[in-house]
């Protein structure tokens, strides 16, 4: 076969053109892989989206440190609190996406705040690069001592005999307690009041005080309480039982299927994070998670450390999305 001269020019013209793309994406493979390679160049912020103080610092902390261990490079846990954790995931959400920054989030953060909050600024799905689940523990149902109450059969004959007699107290609207308040009622079929506070602490001591009937908490939080006589557990969410409070029923044994769901704590980088950064951060998670002192950390709080792939979060991203967006929708749970 002859190529004529225009032919020929068009056809090496054609080689140089693929010669240099296959040449651009070799070099960006190994941009890729040499980012990886040098991260972390300098200081990284590890943005904690509440208050300080607050059950998931600690553990926070403790991950941190075994991070600026590992990489050599300072970690800090830095706490930007507001509008339920949305702003310090939004900040995050909007960082350069080199590993310098990540978000240490929570449920609300994750699978809750951007649907309940209408200008929350960004996606659970989309914004981030999941690295790891780090953390969870169970949510108690606990019942005032006045109110007498002893199991969940009582509280749902109650608010079914008086609809909207029985109340529950939350940390605020559009936070965990509320929502799965919510999804107590829904399983049930009962209809409760639902009682907004500024805030755990303040919830505990109107239940204790009884000025409420209900309230969801951390396992840590309430322990004290119940042990003490001045509050009631009545179930635990999750799929086991709780070592602080090992004589009350997990969700599926009173027959509440729907309500294993946890609290829990994850590790993400900004979308578009360089894989190499995501695996090298899940690695130390994992690491992390296996060291005497962190969980015995746990341990104190009524948490145990998860773990696991990008993967394996994202998932968990997806699946609890869907369930609290459709609880959010059907109460009409909105935050301004």
């Amino acid at each position: 076969m002859r190529i004529g001269r225009r032919g020929m020019c068009g056809f090496m013209a054609a080689g140089l053109v693929a010669a240099r793309g296959g040449q651009g994406a070799a070099q960006g493979a190994v941009q890729g892989t040499v980012q990886g390679a040098n991260w972390p160049e300098r200081p990284v912020t590890i943005v904690s989206p509440f208050a300080a103080g607050g059950q998931s610092d600690p553990i926070g902390r403790a991950v941190a440190l075994h991070f600026q261990r590992s990489f050599g490079q300072p970690f800090v846990l830095e706490n930007r609190s507001g509008a339920g954790g949305t702003i310090g995931a939004q900040y995050v959400a909007r960082a350069a996406a080199d590993g310098h920054t990540l978000l240490f989030g929570t449920t609300s953060s994750f699978v809750i705040a951007p649907f309940v909050y209408r200008e929350a600024g960004y996606d659970p799905a989309a914004s981030f690069a999941p690295v790891a689940v780090v953390s969870e523990g169970p949510m108690i149902l606990t019942a005032g001592t006045g109110t007498g109450f002893r199991s969940v059969a009582q509280v749902v004959e109650a608010a079914r005999r008086a609809p909207g007699q029985v109340t529950y107290a939350s940390a605020g609207n559009g936070s965990l307690p509320h929502l799965l308040g919510a999804l107590f009622a829904r399983a049930t079929g009962t209809q409760l009041t639902h009682v907004p506070y500024r805030g755990g602490a303040p919830a505990m001591n109107d239940l204790i005080g009884g000025q409420v009937d209900l309230f969801f908490e951390a396992v840590a939080n309430v322990a004290a309480h119940v042990e003490g006589g001045r509050a009631v557990a009545l179930m635990s969410t999750g799929r086991e039982r709780s070592p602080l409070l090992p004589q009350v029923p997990v969700a599926g044994e009173v027959d509440l299927a729907e309500l294993t769901l946890t609290s829990w704590t994850g590790l993400a980088a900004p979308a578009g994070t360089p894989s190499a950064i995501v695996e090298r951060l899940n690695a130390a998670t994992n690491a992390a998670l296996r060291l005497p002192e962190v969980r015995q950390l746990m341990e104190r709080s009524g948490i145990r450390g998860v773990g696991g792939s990008p993967a394996e979060m994202t998932a968990r991203i997806g699946r609890e999305s869907g369930i609290y967006r459709g609880v959010i929708a059907e109460a009409r749970i909105a935050v301004e």
